[in-house]
């Protein structure tokens, strides 16, 4: 009787499989194999014609993660995975003194001249560098002595929007996740958004929100962050636009998604609401043959809404506040809410148990924690969704929630019965 297959076996199996997929298709396209070179591809241009190519790639960085765990040994993995304590130093440190930047992508460098241009000493350069390369694949040190770019730091070198990315993760979200058990131990079940882990390692009594109006410098930082992700993320394709005729975005920031929808439904309507400054600045900003149908306008989610709509939509708005707040957002509706009125709140859900193992399940959790550090905030799982909007007001009704192809966020419904 053969034996039966054992785990490793068949991941590695799994992963000669798909990645043998994955070069055919690579050579069939002309496109260069990966590589962490710095003229290396930014990312794998996988087509959306071509599903199984990337579902391919997500199988094989599953298959080796789990691998690796399980080579690891559980006894190991108890352990800190390698250089725990000193995981972003590096990082941080390369950042802060731009030694990305202190060189040309195409060029090289040595440890004194990027000691020279920091004003650090060489064996601190050559110690966090050396850190940064063996860890993060930050730089390439393929003779002694001697630093050139690596794919990362030149992408960093030339594109300061994932520069500032980085910053935003390693200065803002790194030092909150160690205190997120002081946090829980100190406001043990705390739905305040001043009593969180982000207000800990920043020695405050006031929520993120707040600081950062404080601070503008951080704050602009921080919101250049989140302003990168401009998509409708399947919106526009898979809800009946065609059937509405005005829509209000709920803290829509500069109206990037109500401007997709006035640009693909010339009959749409559309109101962008937020705060003072940020309608401003979206306002002057927006074409001037969209002046009369995206309309900005001053409003805080939390007082009454004012204005009568057929579809009230939020994008990402939801998962910054935790549910005490979120009934109270969906409740400051009614006034304005006319039969048949639709809710439409777009963001992540949480995966259930069969899908924990993937790649997307694993960023949807790691997010719920962030935002439990940072705002005393959640993601949803499925169930969540229905009984929020029936602990808000009886005349919800919950319609479904759905995924478009491709997209990271739900489409989830609910219908206004009065």
């Amino acid at each position: 009787m053969a034996a039966a297959t054992t785990r490793i076996a068949e991941l590695s199996s799994l992963i000669a499989r798909e990645t043998a997929k994955l070069d055919e298709f690579l050579r069939a396209e002309n496109l260069p194999t990966p590589s962490l070179d710095e003229n290396a591809l930014e990312s794998l241009p996988i087509p959306d014609r071509r599903p199984d190519i990337k579902e391919a790639r997500l199988s094989v960085m599953e298959a080796c993660s789990e691998l690796k765990d399980l080579l690891t040994g559980p006894k190991e993995l108890l352990r800190f995975p390698v250089a725990p304590w000193t995981q972003y130093a590096s990082i941080k440190a390369i950042l802060r003194f731009k030694l990305d930047q202190s060189f040309e992508v195409g060029q090289s460098t040595s440890f004194e001249a990027m000691s020279e241009f920091s004003g650090l000493n060489v064996m601190n350069i050559r110690r966090i560098v050396r850190h940064g390369i063996i860890n993060h694949h930050f730089f390439k040190e393929d003779v002694p002595g001697i630093i050139t770019h690596s794919a990362l730091t030149a992408i960093l070198a030339g594109n300061e929007s994932m520069r500032n990315s980085l910053i935003v993760e390693i200065d803002e979200f790194w030092p909150t996740a160690v205190k997120v058990a002081d946090a829980m131990e100190r406001w043990p079940n705390s739905e305040e958004n001043n009593e969180t882990a982000f207000a800990l390692a920043n020695n405050s009594q006031k929520s993120m929100f707040d600081l950062f109006a404080d601070e503008p410098v951080r704050g602009e930082r921080f919101g250049r962050y989140f302003s990168q992700d401009k998509t409708a993320d399947g919106l526009l394709d898979n809800y009946p636009w065609a059937e509405k005729a005005s829509m209000v975005d709920v803290g829509g920031s500069h109206g990037s998604v109500a401007i997709s929808v006035a640009e693909r439904f010339p009959h749409m309507v559309c109101h962008v609401q937020d705060l003072r400054d940020t309608v401003a600045k979206g306002a002057s900003r927006l074409p001037a043959d969209l002046r009369d149908r995206v309309l900005f306008r001053e409003h805080d989610f939390f007082t009454d809404q004012t204005v009568v709509a057929d579809v009230y939509y939020f994008k990402s708005i939801f998962h910054n506040w935790a549910d005490k707040y979120c009934i109270k957002i969906l409740q400051k509706l009614v006034p304005a809410l006319k039969k048949g009125a639709r809710i439409v709140i777009h963001e992540r859900i949480l995966p259930g148990l069969e899908s924990l193992t993937t790649v997307d399940a694993r960023r949807a959790i790691n997010l719920d924690v962030g935002m439990l550090q940072l705002l005393n905030a959640q993601q949803r799982e499925m169930h969540e969704w229905p009984e929020l909007f029936c602990r808000a007001h009886s005349g919800y009704r919950y319609l479904g929630a759905r995924q478009p192809p491709g997209a990271t966020r739900w489409i989830i419904e609910a219908e206004w019965e009065g």
